[in-house]
């Protein structure tokens, strides 16, 4: 079988992160790139580039400028309460250690309990912490990373005690976001870590096409500053991939806020890249001009989807349904816009390119796009026939009918429709006597019928053409009896 190709990190690109090569190297990253050669090895780096994510989720997690807040939070910051947010930090450390367990060998893990258990017996007001110097020390990976282990189970002791408070500051929320980033940064190797960011062991893209695409850009300066957009963009689907498994294993999903904290910040770093550094680069091809262009729109807008409307208040929901929920279609709307960032690149330097050959699921999504229209006509059909029997029907069944379309479809819709959407909903819901609802529904079937006739000029919409016995899914949201 023919060795796998991959885009390697750093394609002789100056600019990123200083890379594990040899020029680089001292004592200290020969060590590093040693033990993560042997954690790969040993099928370890996933666990690696996990305990990565969280590190620098908790450097942002701590800029509150992250974070997905109402416009009221936003004004009354110094008076908001942070203790949802501590407690987040609280299970995420539990996750981190739990990694860090892992990551580190038996007999590691048997020797720092013989230890800490000698230490125990044996402490006396005099005797100097032989345990606490030896880790400070750190001669190796494997001690920062149980001087990391150490740091954690202190955090966590401080955030049991303050999360009983009341009322947790804005001051007492950074202040702990600085001393525990400041343990961090004491695990020397650790840091080390963050600091090198791309590293062969998991920053990989494993598609022989898309790895010719950049080898063949002629541009020196122009093939290292499209391996770095490919790279980071490759980085954060694969952060979204802990998104999904805490989906599926039904993992403590606010922990995601974190993640999705990270993906905001990093984004804004790469959008400010690409603008920055590519467009404004004269040499620069009109064509790559264009679509990167409306690759940061498309970036731009969903991250709005996300920050401004779905992650709002989650930090303060119980209903575990709707949680759920909202961390699903803001991972959705992340993953979709990402990886149609990847495809629209290629495709700029390779025509040809499919997008399926790297992202099974992008088939899939136009076909779910694609029952958009359908949905909008369905509903469209049940509130022109609701107000014939407006005084004989439920006000129950339409705003059913409402939350269904919001939850499945409203996704496909342009953000700047989803407040209007909402203002309607809102509308039906707090209308008080049967002439103030027809005229609401009346409005509001004018604007739905605009809106599919906006849907409808969409180019994906008139150039698909559906595979001979292919529908576009089933009719979720037609009215009653007219699915067939």
């Amino acid at each position: 079988m023919a060795k796998r190709e991959y885009l390697k990190p750093l394609l002789d690109y100056v600019e990123l992160a200083p890379s594990l090569g040899e020029k680089t190297r001292s004592p200290l990253t020969h060590s590093l790139k040693e033990w993560l050669d042997e954690l790969s090895k040993d099928k370890k780096a996933e666990y690696l580039f996990e305990l990565e994510m969280w590190i620098n989720s908790f450097e942002r997690f701590f800029r509150i400028g992250n974070h997905p807040l109402s416009e009221y939070e936003q004004q009354e910051i110094l008076s908001k309460d942070f203790s949802e947010e501590l407690k987040i930090v609280h299970s995420v450390s539990v996750r981190m250690s739990h990694i860090c367990t892992e990551i580190l060998t038996r007999e590691r893990q048997h020797l720092i309990q013989f230890e800490r258990y000698i230490e125990n017996e044996l402490r006396k007001d005099f005797i100097l912490d032989a345990f606490l110097e030896k880790l400070i020390e750190q001669p190796s990976p494997e001690d920062s990373m149980t001087l990391l282990l150490d740091s954690l189970s202190d955090i966590r002791t401080l955030l049991i005690d303050i999360t009983k408070s009341s009322h947790i500051s804005y001051q007492t929320f950074t202040a702990i976001g600085k001393i525990l980033n400041r343990e961090i940064k004491r695990c020397k190797y650790i840091d080390l870590l963050i600091t090198y960011k791309f590293k062969p062991h998991y920053d990989k893209i494993h598609n022989k096409r898309l790895a010719a695409i950049v080898k063949n850009i002629t541009d020196d300066q122009l093939r290292q500053h499209v391996a770095k957009v490919f790279l980071e963009l490759f980085r954060i689907v694969n952060y979204l991939k802990f998104v999904e498994v805490a989906l599926k294993l039904d993992r403590p999903l606010k922990n995601t806020l974190m993640i999705f904290v990270l993906i905001r910040s990093d984004l804004h770093l790469l959008m400010e890249f690409m603008e920055n550094k590519i467009i404004a680069n004269p040499a620069l091809p009109r064509q790559l001009v264009d679509s990167i262009d409306a690759i940061l729109y498309a970036l731009k807008m969903e991250l709005k989807k996300v920050f401004n409307h779905e992650l709002v208040g989650l930090v303060y929901m119980r209903q575990a349904q709707m949680i759920f929920v909202k961390v699903e279609n803001s991972h959705g709307l992340i993953r979709d816009c990402l990886q149609n960032a990847i495809v629209q690149i290629a495709q700029v330097f390779d025509a040809q390119f499919d997008g399926s050959e790297i992202f099974q699921n992008l088939s899939t999504r136009l076909k779910e796009s694609l029952k958009l229209p359908d949905d909008l006509r369905g509903l469209v059909q049940f509130i022109h026939d609701y107000q014939k029997r407006v005084d004989q029907e439920e006000i129950t069944r339409l705003i059913e009918r409402l939350a269904l379309f919001r939850d499945l479809s409203l996704k496909y819709l342009m953000y700047r429709d989803w407040d209007d959407f909402e203002k309607f909903m809102e509308e039906i819901i707090i209308a008080t006597g049967r002439s103030e609802l027809v005229d609401v529904l009346h409005r509001f079937e004018v604007f739905l019928e605009a809106l599919l006739g906006e849907v409808n000029k969409r180019a994906v919409l008139t150039t698909y053409q559906p595979d001979e016995g292919e529908g576009t899914g089933p009719d979720l949201l037609l009215p009653e009896g007219d699915a067939n």
